[in-house]
Order: C-alpha cells, then structure tokens, then sequence
C-alpha cells in the first residue's frame, strides 16, 4: 500500500503504469498477428480496468475504501454467483449501497485475495444482530476492550480473536435485547 497521500499522484502513477503495460500487451499482440478486431471495442476494455479499481461511497472515511462485485469477480476470477455465495453465507464481508450494489470493504482481504478468517467469524457473529453496515462499521470502530483499536485493525495485525470475540458476542447480545 502506497503511503502518498495525494489521490493525484496516485492516478499519474497507475496512468504511467497503465500505459506502459496497455502498450506491451499491443505490440505482444501485433507480433502475434491478433487481430485489431480483437481490441474494438475500447470502451469495455477500459471498463474492465476501471471496474478493478476500489470505488467510492459516503462510508469510505470509516468502513472504505471498497471493491465493487465487478472488481472482486475479477480478482477472484470467479462468476458473479460465486461472489453472491459468499455473500449469502457471510463468508465476505459486503454492504449493499442504496441501488442495490454489494461493495466489500479492501481491508478484509489478504495480498493474495482471501478474506481474513478471524474477521469472517466476528463478522457472523455481529450479523447475526446487526445489518451489513452497522456490523461493518463495528469493525472499523474503536474498542475499549481492545486498546481503543478496531477489531479491523486488530485482528489484520495479529491479534488474538478471543478479546474481540467477547466484545462483539456482548455487543451482539446488547443489540438483539
């Protein structure tokens, strides 16, 4: 993860990265005698690159940023009922936005694409009470019984599962009474 700050700066370096890795695969494709036809239609190629990227929602500064499912299915390379799935079985965390999109917050994945198991527990344990959101934003909220961490945060850094574990199973109770 980057640490520049600067969204612009950002989007120069993934445009230069972009760029150059568009550019390879082209002239891989001339030498190979691909058709031109192949590459047509440009505006679904470049909203397939686009639909990787994380999106944004008015939830971002505490839960985001997140991946929508188009992202996700591409990621996973899986089909689009593979993700529901999971979703369906609490197996990832995911929130769906007022149109109906599912989005799924960046900071449950591992580098490799997995959902951090200790988080899919706790996450069925909150959902059990709570909705998508108010359990998505009890993970990314500071804890008491966590050293004013989140259990997002605690967790993905290796802590041990059973302090948040209680903490979410009383607040889980409080909230189903």
């Amino acid at each position: 993860m980057t640490t520049r700050a600067s969204l612009v700066e950002q989007e120069h370096e993934l445009m230069a990265l972009l760029k150059q890795r568009v550019h390879d695969t082209f002239a891989a494709a001339a030498e190979a005698g691909v058709p031109a036809e192949t590459f047509a239609d440009v505006e679904a190629i470049a909203d397939a690159m686009s639909a990787a990227l994380p999106t944004s929602h008015v939830y971002d500064q505490i839960v985001g940023p997140f991946y929508d499912t188009a992202g996700l299915t591409r990621w996973w390379r899986v089909s689009r009922q593979a993700v529901s799935k999971k979703v369906a079985t609490n197996a990832v965390i995911a929130c769906r936005l007022d149109d109906g999109q599912w989005v799924y917050p960046t900071w449950q994945f591992t580098d490799g694409g997995a959902v951090h198991p200790a988080l899919v527990e706790v996450w069925r344990i909150l959902r059990a009470a709570a909705d998508p959101w108010t359990a998505a934003l009890w993970l990314c909220t500071p804890q008491d019984g966590l050293d004013g961490r989140s259990a997002a945060d605690w967790l993905t850094g290796g802590g041990p599962i059973d302090p948040v574990r209680a903490v979410a199973r009383a607040d889980a109770q409080r909230w189903a009474a």
